[in-house]
């Protein structure tokens, strides 16, 4: 039986796709992007009107190619 974490609800295998956070320079948005990259194979794009925010709260220099900024 595979795992929860890579199979849906009906059981069907869960293919990485890239999720587009809106507000991640935020405090919930900045924690919800970090823990996509680190417990999903998921890529984040992380769109914020403040990219000084995002740039503080998420160490994105490690994980370059799992993450996107747009501001």
């Amino acid at each position: 039986m595979a795992s929860a974490a890579t199979v849906d609800l009906d059981g069907n295998p869960i293919k990485p796709m890239t999720i587009c956070m809106i507000g991640a320079g935020g405090f919930i948005g900045s924690h919800l992007c970090e823990k996509l990259m680190a417990e999903t194979p998921h890529k984040v794009l992380a769109v914020d009107v403040y990219n000084d925010k995002i740039k503080q709260r998420v160490d994105y220099a490690e994980i370059s190619r799992k993450f996107w900024l747009c501001c």
